[in-house]
C-alpha cells in the first residue's frame, strides 16, 4: 500500500476497476465441458506464475480415495503442518491447478502441506457430492495432524463452513482454526451487496445458475448449503473471513460474522476496500499480497501447534 495515502486502493486495483467489463454469457449456452476449458486456461499464467514465485512443487496425490492436489513448498514442509484447502468455482468450475495462485502462497508463507480435493463438480453431481467428498478427506487428515488448518474462497468458502457443521453434528474432530475468501454463506438470496450488484467480476445473476445446478431440489438453508443457518457457538472454530467492499457476497460474510458473534463463536471479518469477489486470485494485487499475509499470520499459530 502507498506510505502516502495508507490503506487506499491500489492504483493498479483502481486500473481494473476502470477496464470495461464484457456482458455475461449465460452458462447454459455454453457446454459445461467448454466452461471449464476456458476458466482452466485463463488462470494458467498466473498459477505457473504462482509456483515460480513462491518455490513450490505440487503433484497429484490420493487421501482417503480422493484424488487430491499436495502443494508443498520448495524447502520442506516444517513439522506435520497441513491445511485441507477448498477451491472455488460456483460448485460448476474450477480445480486445484486454478488456485494455485492462493494455494501457493499459503504453503510458501507457512511451511504447510497444502491439500487440496478435486471434488466433484455440478450440475452432474449435486449436493451433497463436494461436501462428501472433502468430508472424507477432512477425515483422514484430521486424524492425522488434528491440528490441519481448514481453509477455501467462495464455493469452496461454503464448503468448509458447511464441513464443520457436518464433523460437528457428528461429534467428530474439527480443525483448529477456519480461513474463508469471500465464502458463499446462504443461499437465501437475501443481501444488499447482491442486489446493488457492483462486482466486476461476479454478477448477481450467476447465482440463480449456482442454486440450480448445485442445490436443486435441496432445502436452500440446509446448514450443510446454507452455512449460516447453522448452529454457532463458543466451542465452534475461529473464523478469519475476508471479503471487499464490491465483493456480491459481502453481505453474506456481514451477517454471518454478526451471527458469529451473536452465538458467542470467535470471527475475524476483513473488509478491504473496493475490492471485489476472492481479489486474492489476482497476484498482482497488493491487496491480494496483503491478504493472504494476513491469511498465513492468522493461520500459523494453530499450525505451529502440530
Amino acid at each position: 500500500m502507498s506510505d502516502g495515502n495508507r490503506a487506499a486502493m491500489s492504483a493498479l486495483a483502481r486500473s481494473m476497476l476502470d477496464a470495461p467489463v464484457e456482458a455475461d454469457t449465460p452458462w447454459e449456452a455454453k457446454s459445461i465441458v467448454s466452461l471449464r476449458q476456458e476458466t482452466l486456461d485463463a488462470y494458467r499464467p498466473a498459477s505457473q506464475w504462482a509456483v515460480a514465485h513462491y518455490d513450490v512443487s505440487y503433484q497429484d496425490v490420493m487421501v482417503a480415495g480422493i484424488s487430491c492436489m499436495e502443494v508443498t513448498p520448495a524447502s520442506g514442509v516444517t513439522g506435520n503442518r497441513q491445511i485441507l484447502y477448498i477451491f472455488g468455482g460456483g460448485f460448476m468450475l474450477g480445480s486445484p491447478f486454478e488456485d494455485l495462485p492462493i494455494t501457493a502462497a499459503l504453503a510458501a508463507k507457512t511451511g504447510a502441506r497444502v491439500i487440496v480435493p478435486y471434488y466433484r463438480l455440478a450440475p452432474e453431481h449435486p449436493y451433497p457430492a463436494a461436501l462428501d467428498d472433502v468430508f472424507q478427506v477432512a477425515q483422514t487428515m484430521l486424524a492425522d495432524a488434528p491440528h490441519t488448518v481448514l481453509s477455501g474462497e467462495s464455493a469452496g468458502g461454503n464448503l468448509a463452513l458447511a464441513l464443520v457443521h457436518r464433523l460437528r453434528r457428528l461429534q467428530m474432530t474439527t480443525p483448529p482454526a477456519i480461513a474463508v475468501l469471500s465464502p458463499a454463506a446462504s443461499f437465501d438470496g437475501d443481501g444488499h451487496s447482491q442486489a446493488m450488484d457492483h462486482d466486476p467480476f461476479l454478477r448477481a445473476a450467476r447465482l440463480a445458475e449456482v442454486h440450480a445446478a448445485y442445490v436443486g431440489d435441496a432445502d436452500p438453508l440446509h446448514p450443510e448449503i446454507s452455512p449460516l443457518y447453522g448452529t454457532f457457538d463458543a466451542a465452534f472454530p475461529p473464523v478469519l473471513m475476508t471479503t471487499g467492499t464490491r465483493d456480491l457476497l459481502m453481505s453474506d460474510c456481514i451477517r454471518l460474522a454478526r451471527v458469529m458473534r451473536e452465538a458467542g463463536a470467535v470471527v475475524d471479518l476483513r473488509i478491504w476496500d473496493g475490492m471485489w469477489h476472492v481479489f486474492e486470485f489476482y497476484p498482482e494485487l497488493p491487496e491480494a499480497q496483503a491478504s493472504l499475509d494476513e491469511v498465513a499470520s492468522f493461520i500459523q499459530p494453530y499450525l505451529e501447534q502440530c
